[in-house]
């Protein structure tokens, strides 16, 4: 990631965000969407990457689900992923 990414909030801000939005809309009007369900939707066109939470109030909940998808995704693949912390103050 690039040392002047920003979080935003709200509208999106770019190409890709506004399609990744796109992406969260349609999930809303999904006949069989509850409303627990959360998503995190990449885009990524090779130069850049957009990214969406939907349904997450926390991000911290939002990586920990991630995490814990990439660990399975690994697992079905042969391999263990390790996450390691470095730094901060928890």
């Amino acid at each position: 990631m690039s040392h002047d990414a920003t979080r935003t909030e709200g509208i999106p801000h770019d190409r890709l965000t506004r399609i990744c939005d796109a992406m969260t809309t349609a999930m809303d009007v999904h006949p069989e969407v509850h409303e627990e369900d959360k998503a995190i939707v990449f885009l990524d066109d090779g130069k850049m990457a957009g990214m969406v939470l939907h349904g997450y109030t926390d991000d911290v909940d939002a990586i920990a689900d991630l995490l814990m998808h990439l660990q399975a995704l690994f697992e079905a693949n042969g391999k263990r992923l390790m996450v390691a912390t470095i730094g901060g103050e928890n």
